[in-house]
């Protein structure tokens, strides 16, 4: 009876842990199916390098960073063009 338990609870918690995966990756995906496999401006990376360039710098220089790394050949004035 015991190991009935333990079988239960543990085909439960790899069947919790398997939707969870499975939802993450279909979540990271959605982009891709949406609008194709482009780079946009909500990409994971930007954001990292941005939150790193606010927390080294100070709000008054983000605010004011020019970006030269994205929207080649272009650049990005991070400080307009970022969500609210």
């Amino acid at each position: 009876s015991d190991s009935l338990v333990n079988l239960v609870w543990f085909g439960a918690v790899a069947y919790a842990l398997f939707l969870f995966l499975f939802n993450a990756y279909v979540i990271r995906l959605q982009a891709i199916q949406e609008y194709g496999p482009v780079i946009h401006e909500f990409d994971p990376y930007f954001n990292w390098r941005a939150t790193q360039y606010l927390y080294e710098n100070g709000y008054k220089k983000f605010f004011t960073w020019f970006d030269h790394k994205v929207w080649y050949p272009l650049g990005r004035p991070v400080g307009t063009t970022i969500y609210p």
